[in-house]
């Protein structure tokens, strides 16, 4: 019988050319536990994701709570579902007033890819301006904005009409444009090398935009929810960008994103053309039969 070692590098894709091939029986707080019985501190923490540790007691009993109810139902936006509104609505109450709307999706990179697409699709440009050395994720969207070529040159070709900027660089600022649909940035680059902000930057970056009617979108996907020992890193700097991009904490271990904005930007997703794939689908009626249960009969779009 094959061992799971063995299955892993048989069956498994590998993301580099040495894994750390840890096997992990189960994790706790901040330990990591090995089939051998070693125990280990995991310092990376999930790459951000497991900010309140692993096996947390409230995140397992509401996990097993919403098991035992139900798990996948239909794409976001469409049925009303607890858990979802509910953690909308705390998120919301977070954030200033202008990010009152909240998209979730599966990870950061569906999250940038779907802040990106808000930005174009509200203010009809096609340029992105993201910054060198940005980290955005490994779609193709997400990919296209970040700032590493040697990490994406495999993959061109990418979306189209993105420009770089330096980080910190107030004469780069020019090159934002009314053709400008959006600049995405993190407040402080990660991947980097924990590169803060200077004094001031943040603030003229945001003028910038205001200048030339460009959506700010701010990626804190890394940053966001206490990392930076506020709930959000723009917080340091009083600077509110457009669009808030969330993921890795956020879902406490389990895959979570989220774009953020306000309720007025948010809703051009809506229509021509809607953002999911439902508008393959419609409801033509729905039929309550005697037992009580509402019956959806559902068809496809000619």
């Amino acid at each position: 019988m094959s061992t799971d070692k063995q299955i892993f590098y048989q069956m498994l894709a590998q993301t580099s050319a040495n894994p750390l091939a840890l096997e992990v029986s189960h994790a706790d707080g901040v330990f990591l536990y090995g089939t051998d019985g070693r125990r280990y501190y995991d310092l990376i923490s999930g790459v951000s994701v497991s900010n309140a540790g692993h096996n947390n007691a409230e995140i397992k009993a509401a996990i097993i709570g919403q098991v035992e109810k139900y798990t996948h139902l239909m794409v976001y936006g469409e049925m009303i579902q607890s858990p979802q509104v509910r953690y909308g609505e705390l998120l919301v109450s977070l954030l200033p007033p202008k990010l009152n709307n909240v998209y979730f999706v599966n990870s950061g990179s569906e999250a940038t890819d779907g802040a990106i697409k808000l930005a174009k699709r509200y203010t009809g440009r096609t340029e992105v301006i993201a910054y060198k050395n940005a980290y955005h994720g490994s779609s193709q969207g997400s990919l296209s904005v970040l700032g590493h070529e040697e990490l994406k040159r495999a993959f061109r070709p990418l979306i189209p009409d993105v420009r770089f900027l330096r980080f910190n660089a107030l004469s780069d600022l020019a090159l934002i444009s009314e053709r400008t649909a959006c600049v995405i940035v993190e407040p402080v680059q990660g991947e980097a090398g924990i590169i803060l902000p200077e004094d001031g930057y943040l603030q003229k970056l945001r003028e910038r935009c205001d200048e030339c009617g460009v959506l700010l979108i701010f990626d804190e996907i890394q940053t966001g929810l206490c990392r930076t020992g506020r709930n959000f890193a723009f917080e340091h700097w009083d600077v509110v960008p457009d669009i808030l991009v969330l993921a890795k904490a956020l879902g406490g271990g389990m895959p979570l994103g989220a774009f953020i904005s306000s309720k007025s930007i948010m809703q051009t997703l809506a229509f021509n053309p809607v953002l999911t794939y439902y508008h393959l689908w419609r409801t033509s009626r729905m039929l309550c039969g005697r037992d009580g249960i509402t019956t959806v009969f559902i068809k496809k779009y000619k």
